[in-house]
């Protein structure tokens, strides 16, 4: 089976009809390190999936660039509010690594939620447990130490720590790259 619709039945079991369904609009791609998913100022059309590799969302503030989240090994990824309101996204997304990637339209989505109420259930769960993750990281940056956040960080994306720049790891916590050097040292 599909490892994203796999992924997706752990959420909320799925009809094989739905799955079928689901099948039909999931395409992939291989992406090199470096390639831009999405750019900022263009319109998201696709939630993708990285099925093996590493891909962040980041935006631009002030002239720096900052990593809001990350998506590794068999993750979800895209440029959400973009999606949904239809506007032009003020964030990209980019592969960190060469990735596996499986995507659909949201459209699409959309148009099968219509059709497949248990797809729509999953979709509605997969929502709640985007803002609860959205909550606890809100609440990560106001109330946690930088040590705490980064051993977060590990617990949420496992082997991050030796995949991700330190700089892009650094702009997700809020800290700095000399605070994390002295975190992995033992120093904080």
């Amino acid at each position: 089976m599909n490892p994203l619709l796999l992924h997706l039945q752990k959420a909320h079991p799925l009809s094989s009809s739905v799955s079928n369904a689901c099948e039909a609009i999931i395409k992939k791609k291989r992406v090199r390190k470096g390639h831009l998913l999405l750019r900022i100022g263009q319109k998201a059309e696709y939630f993708f999936f990285i099925n093996k590799g590493l891909a962040r969302v980041f935006y631009q503030r002030n002239g720096k660039d900052i990593t809001d989240y990350f998506a590794i090994d068999q993750q979800f990824i895209g440029a959400v509010p973009s999606l949904f309101n239809g506007q032009k996204s003020h964030k990209a997304i980019e592969a960190l690594e060469d990735s596996d990637i499986l995507y659909f339209s949201y459209s699409d989505f959309d148009r099968l939620c219509t059709l497949h109420h248990d797809l729509e259930r999953l979709a509605r769960n997969q929502a709640i447990y985007g803002m609860l993750e959205g909550q606890q990281r809100i609440e990560s940056i106001r109330f946690l130490s930088a040590r705490e956040r980064y051993d977060e960080l590990e617990k949420l994306y496992p082997g991050i720590i030796n995949r991700a720049p330190l700089k892009h790891i650094a702009s997700y916590l809020g800290t700095t790259q000399v605070s994390i050097s002295r975190i992995r040292a033992g120093k904080q």
